[in-house]
């Protein structure tokens, strides 16, 4: 065997492999913009190609020096290089072809043209073999091709799912945006006019105007009672709803339900049983009566006929089992999930305003949820519904006596100061303020209301200021100002329309009262109240010097 001949040749393999492997290594050093470019697959079939011409140069120059034994296993060890390289090259069918073919064909063909049957055979076994693992190889390469195509197509699906998920996430914020601002410009005359109406009615006498005034009245609960709804949502996305339980009668719920229901079914001519019999429940008042309410609502809305049942008894490890049954048009087996979505409506393709936005029964499952209370319902179209809620049992020892409901304030001579920059809203609370007793002060702005103290010398007792203000100020940046320019920590209501999360947790934050437009007058009376009783309690524990300042 030529020395030098074989030193060239194993010189031609190292520069080949080293080739290759420079090829590789700079590949996978690479960024990812430039694996992408197209001139990788030339450069892999180049170094594939080389190398099987070089290896398949071997019988060429080799091949007489070798004994048949040799020959033998030098072609098993071609064969295997074949198998390499098919499992190598599944992805890439050039690189296989351009390495195996050169490889194997000059070796068979030495075989097939030797004097020695034996290798002739083995010439004919190689050439069959590479058939073979082309074929296997094109079958493998179709399945790679496709797995890859699969990826690709989840990776777009995935890509399109995220940006699906951002679209819907701005859109959430818009709708919150929307219905925050939305909510205040429609809320700010509402909340108006509601207070007209009531210094409206303690004014009027005669009959023919006060069934007037009722009706509007009417009106403006009814739209009062869609702002609530929203205000509930928007409650429950800034998370900002307080979980209170506490050990309660039933009939102490229940009876609140009957004298706010009895009216509505009695006018429709349905049958409204109410039974808490002597249960006590462990659960938080409020937000339980807001569900039962909502569910009670909706009960009321579609049942035509018949009747409307609320029952408490006895569950199963000393829970409470609440069930409301109703006779109405019931749910559609297909509308069961879909009922509790927000503003779904069954029956109402042209959103009559008077059957509300829809949003009843999706808060119903989210104070649920919120209060950890199993929620089950039946349904049958036509028959009717029957909602069941799991509550904890309560503890009678437990029960804290419920204090008599005020039959009045006493709010004379009390000074309230009353911060707006709609002229409507403050002469409308000067009104109602001023029919209970109360001495009012009146602010445009929060540079108004500091005027105004200054001038008049005197410190409230409370303020009652809108959130959105002239200046670019806000209703707690008004208070924190008046507060810091007394010295004393006056106690404050917020009233505002906006119902954005971020908003609710601010004013939450500022330890001020929040009330949202409109203002329902009972309302606004009894929190004036508390806060009146608050003051009082507050104003004994200041020192001397700060009681005279707030008593001038």
């Amino acid at each position: 065997m030529p020395q030098v001949t074989l030193i060239f040749w194993f010189g031609a393999v190292s520069l080949v492999a080293s080739f290759r492997l420079w090829g590789i290594y700079t590949y996978l050093r690479a960024d990812q913009k430039t694996r992408e470019r197209t001139f990788w697959g030339p450069i892999f079939w180049l170094g594939s190609l080389a190398g099987g011409i070089i290896w398949g140069a071997w019988p060429l120059i080799f091949y007489s020096a070798y004994s048949a034994e040799n020959l033998l296993l030098i072609s098993t060890i071609f064969a295997g290089m074949i198998t390499i390289s098919a499992a190598n090259g599944g992805n890439y069918l050039p690189s296989f072809l351009s390495f195996s073919v050169p490889l194997v064909l000059p070796l068979a063909v030495a075989h097939l043209l030797s004097d020695k049957d034996s290798l002739a055979l083995v010439g004919y076994l190689l050439l069959m073999f590479l058939v073979v693992n082309f074929m296997l190889e094109v079958r493998s390469n179709r399945q790679n091709r496709e797995l890859i195509s699969s990826q690709m197509e989840n990776q777009i699906l995935v890509e399109s799912l995220a940006e699906e998920k951002q679209i819907a996430e701005r859109a959430m914020i818009a709708k919150s945006r929307f219905l925050a601002a939305a909510s205040h410009d429609l809320r700010q005359p509402l909340h108006a006019m509601g207070l007209f109406l009531v210094a409206l009615r303690n004014k009027e006498k005669d009959p023919e105007k006060m069934r007037i005034i009722e009706d509007m009245s009417k009106s403006s609960e009814a739209l009062n009672s869609l702002f609530n709804s929203l205000l509930d949502v928007s409650r429950l996305d800034a998370e900002i709803i307080e979980f209170n339980p506490e050990h309660v009668p039933a009939s102490r719920l229940f009876d609140a339900l009957r004298a706010q229901f009895e009216h509505q079914t009695s006018e429709k001519n349905i049958t409204l049983c109410i039974s808490a019999e002597d249960h006590v429940i462990f659960s938080d008042v409020v937000l339980l009566e807001r569900v039962l309410r909502n569910l009670l609502s909706n009960a009321v809305q579609y049942t035509c006929s018949g009747s409307i049942s609320l029952h408490c008894v006895d569950g199963d490890n000393g829970s409470k089992l609440i069930t409301l049954t109703d006779t109405g048009m019931g749910i559609p087996a297909e509308s069961v999930e879909d009922v509790f979505s927000e503003y779904y409506q069954l029956n109402n393709p042209a959103r009559d305003r008077k059957k509300g936005l829809g949003l009843g029964l999706a808060i119903v499952r989210r104070l649920c949820e919120l209060m950890d209370l199993p929620l089950e319902m039946e349904s049958v179209e036509g028959r009717g519904t029957v909602f069941r809620v799991i509550v904890p049992g309560g503890d009678e020892s437990e029960m804290v006596l419920q204090t008599p409901p005020l039959r009045g304030m006493e709010a004379t001579g009390r000074r309230v100061l009353v911060i707006d920059d709609e002229p409507q809203v403050l002469q409308s609370m000067r009104y109602m303020l001023e029919g209970w007793g109360c001495e009012v002060l009146l602010a445009g702005s929060a540079r108004d209301a500091l005027r105004v103290l200054a001038l008049s010398d005197i410190v409230p007792d409370i303020i009652i200021s809108d959130y959105r203000l002239a200046d670019n100020l806000n209703g707690v940046d008004a208070v924190a100002a008046i507060r810091e320019s007394v010295n004393i920590p006056i106690k404050a209501i917020v009233v505002t329309g906006d119902t954005s999360p971020e908003r609710l947790k601010q004013v939450k934050g500022a330890d001020l009262q929040l009330l949202h437009k409109p203002v329902s007058p009972e309302e606004l009376q009894n929190l004036v109240d508390k806060l009146f009783k608050e003051s009082d309690i507050a104003n004994e524990s200041l020192l001397p010097g700060f009681k005279s300042a707030a008593n001038q």
